[in-house]
Formats: structure tokens, C-alpha cells, sequence
């Protein structure tokens, strides 16, 4: 797999064509237009590189501004099985990446998210239904539907609460929907009840929370009995998960506004999230890299000097054994010479008595020069060849550390 910024992907593309350029990447040609239109990085159109060898004026689209939340990195090409010791060499050898570096800050963001969301209109129950809101309803009139049809409903019949506020809740949520995907976002819903929602911001996910203050995660649906309230329970929006630990924005009803004169505020701060939490995690992936770089080139280290340190084990243990058999091989040295003098002596000084005397001497000096040479490092061949078989072995182990 290969990365790239959306720059350089941008400046690759418009280099060559890419039926060219695709295969130096293990990728079919549309598989690299599809990742090029992911990260919104404009391609030549059909006949640019025709009009261009013919000698014509083209011209080259630029390349926009990364989108809210979305991601300046491009992955393409497969992404196979990697080993330690391949992905430990591809971290140690590939250069080290710049810090990113964003040429707004999140307040200037901010105000340009401002003037693209323009003004969010109080929500009422004659405005358009965004079909993930429509799916909420109709699945709960389904819900409903099952409930009156057998007299022993479960769970999973039980419809979504009608009290004034749930439905102001839909409404909220509804309006929400509509603004952000109007900006560009994708909103989502999780879950049957309307609780699990929030939009995507370019490859962002932000959850919100709607929720009446006071009110428990999953409200249990009022009975059938139970007098319906006023409708003026206080709302609570907030930016985040509640399993959420970090802090995100919020808003509440308040005296002096409700949650809908604030909806533009809440779009607003929604998109800038998502930058915002794209920031967060490339300026911390940055650090993790950093991080593991550094812990793998300690351990790199480590390995060496555990490697040098049995290596000179090795050696020293090499060097001892060959000073004892040096000497160990002199020490036989001068018994086959001190051999080799004593049947000289016995040759000299023995009167040997007897038939064949003579003859059982010699066949006993025999013996006991051909065990001398036996001995005998030198005339054996021990020395120094098996002395130099040493030094070559040394020589190899030197060469394989």
C-alpha cells in the first residue's frame, strides 16, 4: 500500500495517465479514480492526455481545499500481510513525516462554516422530513401497528414516547439533519429509538445527544394512562457521546432562548467538531508515530549491543579454547620428543639378552616412535592446520555477526 498527501496524489495523476500509472500500484485505473474522488482531488478528463499530444491548450483543475474533517492522506494499492521484521524495516527506513500543519485556525474555520450554513430556520411541522427521520416514524408506526394486532406485545413493539417534548426532540433532530447535509455532512442514526445519532463531517463521526434535562438514557415509553405534560420540559443538546469523557459543547433551554433560536449555532459548532476532531487525531497520530519510531530504533539499539556483547563472548570464549589446546598440543609436543629421546637412550644403553632381542627392540622402538608421532602435534599435521581451521572459523563468525 502506498500513501500519499492529497497533494501529491493531485500532481501524480496529472503526470501521466493512469491506465499508466494504476499498474505501478497493484490497481486497475477506476480503483485510483474512485480513491482520487474519496479525497475530492480532481482527475483530467477523457481526451486531456489526447488534446495534449496533439498540442493543445488544456487545462489543469485545481486542486480544492481539504474538505471539513476530511483526511489529507490517501491510501492506494492493497494492503498485504506485513511481519514484524517488514514493518519494523519500512518504519525505520521511511522518512520521518512533517508535523501537520492547518492554515486556518479552528476560529477562522469557524467563521467560514458560519457563512456556509448561513441561518438555520426554527423548525416546524410543515417542513420537509430527512428520510432517516421518516424511516424513525415509520418504523415506529409499524412498531404501533404489531402492538394492537396481539395481545401480548414484546418489547420490540413498544413505540417511540408521544409526549410534547419527544416530538420536539424529532423536530430538533429533523432540522439538524437537514442544515448539515445541506453543508455538505452525512447524518446517521444507530439505533431504533432516535437516541444513537450525529452527522459525518468529512471522515469525521460526531455524535449529539438530544435529551430532556434530568432524563435517564433509555426512557421507558409512559403509559397509555399518564396525562401527557405542558411541552416546556427543558431540552439539553451536547456535542459527544454520554459515554463521551471528553467535554463537548452543549446548550440548554433557558429563560431567555430555547434550543431552536440556537439551532445555527448548533450546526455551526457540529461541522467545526468534525475539523476539529480530525485535527486532534492527526496532530496525535503524528505523536504515536513519533513514539513508535523511537521505541522501535531503543529496541534496534538494544538487539545491537546484545548482539556486539555475544559476540564478544563468543571470541573471548574462541581465544580461550584455542590457548588451552596451544597448550595442551606443547605440552604432547614434548612428551613425544622426551619419548623419542628415551628409545634413543634405550637403544644405547639396553644390553637386550636373548634370541630375536635385537629384533623385539627395534619392533618396540617402532611402536614407540610411530605413538610419538602420533602424539606429536608437528608431525601429526595438528599443527597448524587445526590451529588455522580456528582462525578461519573466527574469520566466518566475524563475518556473519
Amino acid at each position: 500500500m502506498s500513501r500519499f498527501t492529497r497533494q501529491e496524489l493531485y500532481d501524480l495523476v496529472w503526470s501521466e495517465p493512469m491506465k499508466k500509472l494504476a499498474p505501478r500500484y497493484g490497481i486497475s485505473d477506476v480503483a485510483l479514480a474512485k480513491a482520487c474522488r474519496r479525497a475530492d482531488i480532481p482527475v483530467p478528463e477523457r481526451g486531456h492526455w489526447a488534446q495534449l499530444q496533439a498540442g493543445k491548450t488544456v487545462t489543469r483543475r485545481p486542486l480544492p481545499p481539504r474538505g471539513l474533517g476530511m483526511s489529507d492522506s490517501v491510501s492506494i494499492g492493497d494492503n498485504p500481510y506485513e511481519t514484524h521484521e517488514q514493518r519494523v524495516s519500512r518504519i525505520l527506513t521511511e522518512p520521518i513525516p512533517a508535523p501537520p500543519i492547518f492554515p486556518e485556525d479552528l476560529s477562522q474555520v469557524t467563521e467560514r462554516v458560519r457563512k456556509l450554513v448561513g441561518k438555520v430556520a426554527r423548525p416546524h411541522s410543515s417542513h420537509r422530513l430527512h428520510p432517516l427521520v421518516a424511516r424513525l416514524l415509520d418504523e415506529d408506526q409499524r412498531r404501533r401497528e404489531e402492538r394492537e394486532k396481539t395481545a401480548f406485545p414484546r418489547l420490540s413493539h413498544e413505540p417511540l414516547p408521544e409526549t410534547p417534548a419527544d416530538q420536539r426532540r424529532l423536530r430538533l433532530i429533523n432540522a439538524i439533519f437537514l442544515a448539515a447535509q445541506r453543508c455538505g455532512a452525512t447524518p446517521w442514526v444507530r439505533d431504533r429509538d432516535g437516541r444513537d445519532i450525529g452527522v459525518e463531517v468529512g471522515h469525521q463521526k460526531v455524535p449529539f445527544t438530544v435529551s430532556q434535562i434530568g432524563e435517564r438514557r433509555r426512557p421507558s415509553p409512559p403509559s397509555p394512562r399518564a396525562p401527557r405534560k405542558s411541552g416546556r420540559e427543558r431540552l439539553r443538546l451536547a456535542i459527544g457521546s454520554p459515554e463521551s469523557s471528553s467535554d463537548g459543547k452543549s446548550w440548554e433551554d433557558s429563560i431567555d432562548a430555547r434550543l431552536e433560536d440556537r439551532l445555527t449555532d448548533i450546526v455551526v459548532q457540529l461541522l467545526v467538531a468534525g475539523e476539529a476532531n480530525y485535527r486532534a487525531g492527526a496532530v496525535e497520530s503524528h505523536k504515536w508515530w513519533l513514539q513508535l519510531r523511537a521505541q522501535i530504533e531503543a529496541e534496534e539499539r538494544r538487539k545491537k549491543e546484545e548482539q556486539e556483547r555475544r559476540e564478544r563472548e563468543r571470541r573471548e570464549k574462541l581465544e580461550k579454547e584455542r590457548v588451552e589446546h596451544l597448550l595442551k598440543e606443547a605440552d604432547n609436543w614434548r612428551r613425544a620428543s622426551e619419548l623419542r629421546g628415551f628409545v634413543e637412550i634405550v637403544r644405547k644403553e639396553s644390553e637386550p639378552a636373548g634370541p630375536n632381542a635385537k629384533e623385539r627392540l627395534e619392533q618396540w622402538a617402532t611402536w614407540v616412535l610411530a605413538l610419538a608421532d602420533r602424539i606429536d602435534p608437528i608431525r601429526s599435521g595438528r599443527i597448524p592446520n587445526e590451529d588455522l581451521k580456528d582462525v578461519d572459523q573466527e574469520r566466518r563468525g566475524e563475518r556473519h555477526a
